[in-house]
């Protein structure tokens, strides 16, 4: 796999001056990444560790160890390729990884089980979930401190950044809602709701209420014009509009969709329906389901590559697989039996997908073009998700 090294202005002004001080003496901190685009993340959640990888050669750089009982549950280059964020789940943590040197530069403690994050555009601000503390932690990349904790949420999980920066939107799985953020204060401006509940809920609220599955992410377009919020117990993709962040189309769909996982042309929102175990296919230009297809058991992902979508079906081993030129299915690929698979990151050639094994404890690399499958063993204890700089598909459960 041929690919063009790059490093990034403020990686370049780092390895200008890679002498680092350390305690009372002066040593110079090993430099192990050069360029941010050319490793693959891997989050393993039972060894509470970042592992990274050297796409090319497939050879293990580095580990960066946590700390114990920390889960980390996904993982963020900033945009600018400076550091790698994550959340530790158990330690309500945050953590900020230099990735030239791959050592930790800050613990932060933030609210309770912090999992899901985004960062701002401009690498200023990184806005860590914490879903059982119903809120966001507000992380200044500069002080390395929180600086604000937005409540007000419920069970916030995915949250998305305009592309100018200036609002976020958070998904709120603990209801039927989406949050938006002034990024500039930092505060929750309103609630766009993108249905009603369902009738079981009003009736025995008490009973009910946690059992709520509701809005796990709302996905960009291309442009940033609208959003695209799968509702968990609604069963339908809510089509919000960010000039005036309302809703105006709702897409029956399969029970129990996901998330609205996007094509990278942008043509095409695609949910995997884990009440029905279907597949979804949105056509964005008319906002109409225009696919319906057969998938698999507890389906976590969907990566797009080579003109398809593959979805990886976690329970049953397989990743199924449809053409988005003929809206067919196009086979799917087993990778072993018996196990658990998790999330996947397709690579910035849209040529590979790196798929968390999380039995084996191996990554699965998936040619997109012939369905092979290579697997990069001991890539740490339950391999739970994966992250390329500048990926398209970089996402978690």
């Amino acid at each position: 796999m041929s690919r063009t090294k790059r490093v990034t202005p403020a990686l370049g002004l780092i390895l200008a001056s890679s002498l680092v001080l350390s305690g009372s003496g002066s040593t110079a901190q090993e430099i192990k990444i050069t360029d941010p685009t050319s490793v693959l993340v891997i989050v393993n959640r039972d060894s509470n560790d970042l592992t990274f990888m050297d796409l090319e050669s497939r050879e293990f750089i580095g580990t960066v160890f946590l700390g114990n009982n920390v889960n980390p549950h996904m993982a963020m280059f900033s945009p600018d390729g400076r550091y790698v964020v994550t959340g530790g789940t158990r330690a309500n943590k945050a953590y900020v990884i230099d990735v030239p040197t791959l050592t930790i530069v800050k613990e932060i403690p933030v609210d309770l089980a912090p999992e899901h994050m985004s960062l701002s555009p401009d690498s200023r601000y990184y806005y860590q979930g914490n879903p059982d503390g119903d809120s966001i932690s507000v992380i200044d990349m500069v002080s390395f401190t929180e600086i604000r904790r937005i409540s007000g949420l419920a069970e916030p999980l995915n949250i998305s950044f305009v592309p100018d920066g200036s609002k976020a939107y958070v998904a709120n799985y603990g209801a039927h809602w989406v949050g938006v953020i002034d990024v500039t204060r930092h505060e929750l401006l309103k609630k766009i709701h993108v249905g009603d509940m369902p009738a079981v809920h009003r009736l025995d609220p008490d009973r009910y209420l946690g059992e709520i599955k509701g809005v796990s992410s709302a996905s960009l377009s291309n442009d940033g014009r609208y959003l695209y919020a799968a509702d968990g117990d609604l069963g339908i993709v809510a089509v919000i509009d960010t000039r005036e962040d309302r809703v105006v189309k709702t897409i029956p769909v399969g029970p129990d969709p996901w998330r609205a996982f996007m094509s990278h042309d942008g043509r095409y929102a695609v949910t995997v329906n884990n009440g029905d175990e279907t597949v979804s296919v949105i056509d964005t230009g008319k906002n109409d389901v225009v696919a319906t297809f057969e998938g698999g058991p507890d389906m976590v992902g969907a990566n797009f590559a080579d003109g398809k979508v593959f979805v990886i079906s976690s329970t049953s081993g397989f990743v199924y697989v449809y053409d988005l030129g003929s809206l067919r299915p196009a086979g799917r690929i087993k990778i072993g039996t018996n196990i658990q698979i998790e999330t996947a990151t397709t690579d910035v050639a849209e040529t590979h997908l790196y798929l968390g094994n999380s039995t084996d404890h191996t990554i699965e690399i998936i040619d997109a073009r012939t369905h092979a499958v290579e697997t990069v063993a001991n890539s740490g204890l339950f391999p739970w998700g994966t992250h390329i700089m500048d990926s398209k598909d970089n996402y978690c459960h």
